[in-house]
């Protein structure tokens, strides 16, 4: 064994001392840059994308045959059926009873309105004769009173004279006056009954111009315009017939509407499809074929393999070192092909994306390792092999060693 001086020596040789030292900065530049120098000697990135969720949208069964992990979801988007056969069929048939008995009312008022306007015609036709027979009779009327008003005029005529002449005679003592008296109170009679017979077609003329108003007089005055009357009482019931039947047209148009809805709401409520978008794969199925389900439940969960991600495990100084928009050269397992993708995301290690976002995690994830998302431009062939899962290499031209340890030296 070395004594003491011997030790003491030792320590002292400045070749020895240069030695530990350069020892021990090479132990800290591979304890610095040990993650990034894995990173790039080790395919521990992996090809991901997002993952979503479907959830059940009502109660009830999964059909035997929705489409199986791996599996493309078609045009239709379905990836399985869920019916359900105890959704409440009660308001379906309660609303299509109120719309059946709204249509029956909605008949029956057009038939009510129908027959009223057959009643209408009848009666318009009725009030029309009336007026003309009303007015045709009255014209006969006025013209006999004329012409009795023609004939007591000469007749007057004729009577006042044979008066005078009478009383000329009396005067004379040719004839009585007895005989002159007659001959005046019969002159005076027939005066009475003219005047009495023009006063009556005066009022004759007055009912005929009452009658071109629609008004008509009776010999004792009283309208008689029965007709009339009946043809309003008929236009009346007809209005009010049609305003019935705008409501009822207005009350099956709603129950119509009705009925529909719930028609829709119990085919969504029986029968519906946990969907995807057409062309996305189905990544997983949570709830088995057949199995029944509750509202919410999640049932299946599908990627889109058009969008391609890359799990990238970095420490958290190439977190700081990196921007979103860098770029990052990537390799996938197996393929020569580099792929020349931007970094969309940067996480460090408390807060990094795991299954609930991610389809795959990279394999060298672990605590204390931060995380960049990178994403790959479109290609056909990726796209269509959809190497989700797959290992993967990848480079950042913007760092390496160098810029590792300045930035852990804080230099």
């Amino acid at each position: 064994m070395l004594g003491k001086n011997q030790v003491k020596r030792l320590m002292e040789s400045p070749r020895l001392i240069a030695g530990l030292g350069v020892a021990a900065v090479l132990a800290y530049i591979v304890w610095i840059g040990g993650p990034y120098l894995r990173s790039i000697i080790v395919r521990d990135a992996a090809v991901t994308t997002w993952i979503n969720i479907v959830r059940a949208p009502i109660d009830g069964y999964l059909d035997a045959n929705p489409l199986r992990p791996g599996e493309r979801v078609k045009r239709d988007g379905r990836i399985a059926s869920i019916d359900n056969p105890l959704a409440d069929a009660t308001p379906l048939a309660e609303a299509r009873a109120a719309r059946d008995a709204a249509i029956v009312r909605l008949q029956s008022r057009k038939d009510l309105v129908v027959q009223l306007e057959r009643v209408m015609n009848d009666r318009t036709r009725l009030a029309s004769d009336y007026a003309d027979t009303f007015r045709r009779q009255l014209d006969a009327k006025i013209d006999g009173s004329r012409k009795i008003v023609t004939f007591l005029s000469s007749r007057l005529e004729l009577e006042r004279a044979q008066a005078d002449r009478m009383a000329k005679l009396a005067k004379t003592g040719a004839s009585s006056q007895s005989a002159a008296d007659a001959a005046t109170s019969i002159a005076i009679e027939h005066q009475r009954i003219l005047t009495e017979t023009e006063t009556a077609l005066a009022q004759e003329l007055v009912r005929l111009d009452a009658a071109a108003q629609g008004i008509f007089l009776l010999d004792d005055g009283s309208e008689g315009a029965t007709a009339q009357r009946s043809l309003e009482m008929a236009r009346l019931e007809l209005e009010r017939a049609k305003g019935d039947l705008a409501v009822a047209q207005a009350e099956a148009a709603a129950t119509q509407a009705v009925a529909d809805a719930t028609s829709d709401i119990h085919r969504k409520q029986s029968t519906a499809i946990v969907s995807a978008p057409p062309d996305s794969e189905v990544w997983s199925l949570i709830e088995a074929p057949g199995g029944g389900v509750r509202a919410g439940t999640p049932v299946a969960s599908w990627i889109d393999c058009r969008i391609l991600l890359v799990d990238v495990p970095v420490s958290d100084v190439e977190v700081a070192l990196l921007d979103v928009g860098a770029g990052a050269n990537v390799v996938l397992e197996g393929k020569n092909t580099t792929y020349h993708g931007t970094v969309l995301l940067l996480r460090g290690s408390a807060a990094t994306l795991g299954a609930d976002d991610l389809a795959a995690i990279a394999k060298g994830r672990h605590p204390g390792i931060g995380q960049a998302i990178v994403g790959l431009p479109a290609d056909p062939a990726a796209i269509a092999a959809c190497p989700v899962g797959h290992a993967a290499h990848v480079d950042f031209p913007e760092i390496g060693l160098i810029q590792v340890i300045l930035a852990r030296l804080r230099l």
